[in-house]
């Protein structure tokens, strides 16, 4: 006999097994401390099988004060770079036990504000969270820490000594993407960001230094900052660029969705691409999918994840240390656009 709402109850199991439900969550529950006979165990594990009963889970991280579930934040889930980076923090949980609770803010305050809540709530294990605006705006951070539930900060541009983070080197990067154009004899290099974009002013920073050190001066006209990835605005701001700088022979894009967009259109207008008009993005995250396939700088997203992960685990676990900050550097990917 099951319970009234057609599932399977920890009382159910008992009722069959002949025991107490404390002598189910103690067979359930094996490293609880709680010794149970071989006899008992045996009939707990039978009726469990005959009912085919699953535990649940949440019950038993409330009744033991421990949870194996995290939360991850993203600003987005249609840029790709983000549904990757999720992919390797998820397979590092599973393999340390862990399911993780996907949270996508959309870059607005009052989703960040609702996941925080939920997150707290549900008194997950652990936290990684993308270091953007609408978590700064919130204090998100200081609100999980202040809640003690331990987070930690992969990728985004903002800036917390408070906790572990492990970022890109947005800046070095840049400065990278840069020099590659103009050692391969690109002069009049273009740079397209996104508006309000911390990691935009940063990239611009690189893109600044490259040509500084190359005795190129800063072209305003050359830099043109978008609303969004969408192809038609990628569409008219190279259009324009192109129209007022003639000379300009090679783009350097925030990423690579951008740089599929900024492919689409030098087709469209007759530019040869690498020949007329060289291109190289930032992320690596469809870069090799596209044709041609796109020069880009690759960002490590398993092994940034991986180190994250580690820091996030180490602070479950009690670790007190001082939070370390770790930028890793992108690593040009050359293909058949430079």
């Amino acid at each position: 006999m099951i319970g009234g709402d057609g599932l399977t109850t920890i009382r159910d199991v008992a009722k069959l097994a002949e025991v107490s439900v404390a002598t189910v969550s103690a067979v359930i529950n094996k490293d609880s401390g709680v010794k149970v006979s071989d006899k008992l165990t045996k009939k707990v594990e039978d009726a469990i099988n005959e009912l085919n009963y699953i535990p649940n889970r949440i019950a038993r991280s409330l009744s033991r004060k421990e949870n194996f579930t995290l939360g991850y934040i993203v600003p987005s889930i249609t840029n790709e770079f983000f549904p990757q980076l999720a992919k390797a923090v998820e397979d590092i949980a599973f393999e340390n036990n862990y399911g993780v609770y996907l949270c996508n803010t959309e870059g607005r305050k009052e989703r960040a504000k609702y996941y925080l809540e939920s997150l707290v709530e549900n008194r997950v294990a652990g936290i990684i969270t993308t270091m953007t605006w609408e978590i700064e705006e919130i204090n998100f951070i200081e609100s999980v820490l202040n809640q003690n539930i331990p987070i930690v900060g992969l990728a985004g541009a903002r800036n917390n000594r408070k906790i572990d983070t492990v970022k890109p080197d947005d800046e070095e990067g840049a400065r990278i993407a840069v020099k590659h154009l103009l050692d391969k004899g690109y002069k009049n290099i273009a740079f397209i960001g996104i508006k309000n974009s911390q990691t935009t002013k940063t990239r611009l920073n690189g893109y600044k230094q490259a040509l500084l050190k190359s005795g190129i001066n800063f072209n305003k006209d050359l830099v043109e900052l978008s609303n969004s990835y969408n192809n038609n605005e990628i569409r008219s701001i190279l259009e324009k660029i192109v129209k007022g700088c003639a000379e300009m022979d090679a783009v350097f894009v925030f990423n690579d969705v951008m740089g599929a967009a900024v492919i689409d259109t030098l087709h469209k207008i007759g530019k040869k691409i690498k020949d007329d008009i060289g291109l190289i993005a930032f992320d690596n995250s469809i870069g090799s999918f596209i044709i041609p396939k796109m020069t880009t700088m690759s960002i490590p997203k398993p092994e940034m994840a991986n180190i994250a992960m580690e820091r996030l685990f180490k602070r479950i676990k009690g670790d007190n240390s001082n939070p370390i900050h770790i930028k890793i550097t992108p690593e040009l990917i050359e293909r058949e656009t430079t």
